[in-house]
């Protein structure tokens, strides 16, 4: 009778080498133990209590290892709740185009970085145009809001769609307008979830400030 020792270095060896980056899944485990079993030594067979201890830290490691997928489904949900609760509500993002609020209005904000004597901006449509210009005059370095109503003589809207805003006379930086966002769009990987507005799509990440 061939007797063979030391069977379960061999067979962990080979089974580790036919996993990808070396990590035993439950699967293979459980094919290396029946292995074990089968060609174990009649005369020294296998230890039940460390077998026994090695299914079940197996079984806690895989629990631990489902636990923490579950936390993370449970995390993407809860942002993508979150991003759901701004439907409607009006964001802050950043770029050197703007859209008309609910009352027609323009408005957004940026950083002066130094004092400037002339500070004004300008209102561009699609045609490079300028249909609007405020003036500033002298300001301090730090953040500026800036805000148009865009209402023709009779109170209504004016119906510009989006404008390019140009700002004159000063060294600027963070250049942002207020939208409103209108869905939410869920794709299958939570972390990833898209705010659609007037002023097209965006990241939940790119939102600076809501109000």
């Amino acid at each position: 009778m061939t007797i063979i020792n030391d069977i379960a270095p061999a067979l962990t060896s080979r089974s580790s080498s036919n996993l990808s980056g070396g990590n035993l899944d439950q699967a293979a485990f459980l094919r290396l133990m029946t292995a074990q079993l089968k060609m174990q030594d009649p005369f020294k067979p296998l230890d039940n209590n460390q077998m026994v201890g090695q299914m079940a830290q197996f079984s806690t490691l895989a629990g631990i290892e489902e636990m923490n997928s579950t936390l993370k489904n449970l995390s993407d949900s809860g942002r993508i709740g979150d991003a759901s609760s701004w439907l409607g509500r009006h964001v802050l993002l950043r770029g050197n185009m703007a859209v008309p609020g609910d009352s027609g209005q323009y408005a957004g904000e940026f950083t002066l970085t130094a004092t400037a004597s002339n500070l004004s901006i300008d209102f561009l449509n699609v045609s490079g145009e300028i249909v609007q210009a405020i003036e500033l005059g002298e300001q301090d370095a730090g953040p500026i809001a800036f805000e148009w109503d865009a209402l023709d003589s009779h109170g209504q809207p004016l119906g510009l769609g989006p404008l390019k805003i140009r700002v004159n006379g000063g060294a600027i930086s963070g250049l942002s307008s207020w939208t409103t966002v209108n869905a939410v769009q869920s794709p299958a990987d939570a972390a990833n979830a898209r705010l659609l507005t007037p002023r097209g799509e965006f990241a939940v990440s790119d939102a600076i400030r809501l109000s």
